[in-house]
């Protein structure tokens, strides 16, 4: 059923939070995802990727149950993206993946707005994070996976706990889970605070909406009129101010830029002077090894931008 909603209670190493998962966002996602925890895959796996002020990524099961491990195997569909999508913000739950159609098992929590995420179709949310977010927090980072970070491989994860607990004991994990389902009219089921999103348009009353305001503005015009003379010499006036006040702005940007420029210049020379007394340099020597670590230094800044990191799924 379109409209069915399952709510997910789960304990974890740092307490309890709760999920909501709406079918009518991601049919096939919420079908997989009901599915994984009413069968208990989660169950004492790690939250193994843990970025704050980005996302926790979780997914990868313990269990040596054939048909468990399987899923992990067993890609789902994309579903239809939303229109308008779902901005992702704090508790938002969606798939991690590495293409079309590469949804499996693997999940995560936003652990905050991120315009990036949900740019491709297996990010398409399908619930949200309903309380216990203050927990889902406080799990442990180890920071990103290599050569990012210094948090765990996912691909030497999928042999047992045995990596992580050796290697990375502090990272948080799932105790249990449990799943109970609604659907419309029963008590427990929650009101969609995105559907404003598919709220039909009723083109009757939006051509009474716009004769009326067409109506309005009529009335309106002349004493607009009247009132021009005094509105343009206030406008003149702002956008001298604006004018004035952008030269300013870029300015004092200018001046940041160039005093920033300097300092890293002056930084460098005072450690080239340094080094020139133990390793004497010609003066034509110098500005030219100072010159090349310059131009290192604005090549460096340039690739070292942040940028959110693609999840990806990877398996053995």
């Amino acid at each position: 059923m379109k409209d069915e909603q399952a709510v997910i209670e789960c304990d974890t190493t740092k307490g309890s939070f709760q999920m909501r998962f709406y079918r009518a966002w991601s049919p096939n996602g919420y079908d997989r995802a009901v599915e994984l925890y009413e069968k208990g895959f989660f169950d004492e796996s790690h939250f193994f990727r843990a970025i704050p002020g980005f996302l926790v990524q979780f997914g990868i099961t313990y269990s040596t149950d054939p048909s468990l491990r399987l899923l992990m195997d067993q890609n789902i569909e994309d579903d239809p993206p939303l229109d308008p999508p779902i901005e992702f913000e704090e508790g938002v739950v969606s798939y991690a993946g590495n293409g079309e159609n590469s949804r499996s098992s693997q999940m995560f929590i936003a652990y905050g707005k991120n315009k990036h995420l949900g740019e491709y179709p297996w990010e398409t949310p399908f619930g949200v994070v309903e309380r216990g977010m203050e927990n889902v927090k406080k799990f442990y980072s180890y920071g990103d996976e290599p050569p990012d970070g210094d948090g765990p491989e996912q691909d030497k994860i999928y042999n047992g706990p045995r990596y992580i607990e050796e290697h990375f004991p502090l990272l948080d994990k799932f105790k249990s889970c449990s799943v109970e389902i609604f659907r419309h009219g029963q008590a427990g089921y929650a009101v969609d605070r995105f559907a404003e999103r598919e709220a039909p348009i009723n083109t009757e009353e939006k051509e009474d909406e716009l004769e009326e305001e067409s109506g309005d503005i009529g009335r309106k015009s002349e004493e607009a009129r009247m009132d021009d003379d005094d509105d343009d010499d206030e406008l003149l006036s702002n956008k001298a101010n604006k004018k004035e006040e952008e030269r300013n702005a870029g300015e004092m940007s200018n001046l940041r830029h160039r005093l920033q420029h300097r300092l890293v210049l002056k930084g460098l020379h005072h450690a080239i002077e340094t080094g020139n007394k133990a390793y004497p340099l010609s003066p034509g020597a110098g500005l030219a090894l100072l010159g090349a670590i310059a131009l290192l230094v604005c090549i460096l800044r340039s690739f070292v931008q942040p940028s959110p990191r693609k999840l990806s799924q990877k398996k053995n």
